[in-house]
């Protein structure tokens, strides 16, 4: 009922949330094998279509190196869904039951029929392949990674921070309008990790 609901009100959603800024795509940006992570906290629009069926939503994530709170929220701002990431493994909480698993890609498969590959969106978001996995480009400058074609459009006043990332694998795109960064500190491939 709720994913109906959010399907009739798509439309509005997209309407009201016209970007503000002027998007440019962009190539993904090289780091070296090893980078620091940092935290971020961004806000957004998420956009699934799995087969032909499409969902919608708002999101909050805050991240860490250690920990990952997303809360997926509908368009008027209720929080649906609110997913937790630590050492221990990740919770999902949505529909008033709390679901626990090893990692975020067989939770969010096992429940929501499609897996949300968080390790390395903590990276793509950010407009970097993930470290220390083969990754390729395309002509256009697109990122293949583990399986993913990777679209990053960055905002052109403001070209360090992606804007949107389309991310499309067998069946499955996943398209997030970041909006809104409260926290964003660009990774360099100058910032690795000191030398033991």
């Amino acid at each position: 009922m709720i994913v109906r609901w959010l399907l009739l009100l798509l439309p509005l959603w997209l309407l009201a949330g016209c970007a503000s800024f002027q998007e440019v795509p962009s190539s993904a940006a090289p780091l070296q094998p090893l980078v620091r992570d940092q935290p971020f906290d961004v806000g957004g629009r998420l956009a699934v279509n799995l087969d032909g069926k499409g969902h919608v939503a708002g999101f909050d994530w805050q991240h860490t190196p250690d920990d990952d709170q997303l809360a997926i929220r509908t368009p008027v701002g209720n929080t649906v869904a609110s997913l937790h990431r630590d050492s221990h493994g990740v919770t999902l909480l949505a529909d008033g039951q709390e679901q626990f698993a090893s990692d975020v890609e067989t939770l969010t498969e096992r429940q929501l029929g499609w897996p949300l590959p968080l390790a390395n969106l903590v990276w793509w978001v950010r407009g970097h392949p993930a470290p220390l996995i083969p990754y390729t480009t395309t002509p256009e400058g697109h990122l293949l990674q583990q399986g993913w074609l990777i679209r990053i459009h960055r905002d052109a006043a403001n070209p360090a921070q992606p804007r949107r990332v389309e991310l499309e694998r067998e069946g499955l795109s996943i398209r997030l309008v970041l909006s809104d960064w409260r926290q964003f500190v660009p990774l360099q491939s100058d910032t690795v990790l000191p030398a033991p």
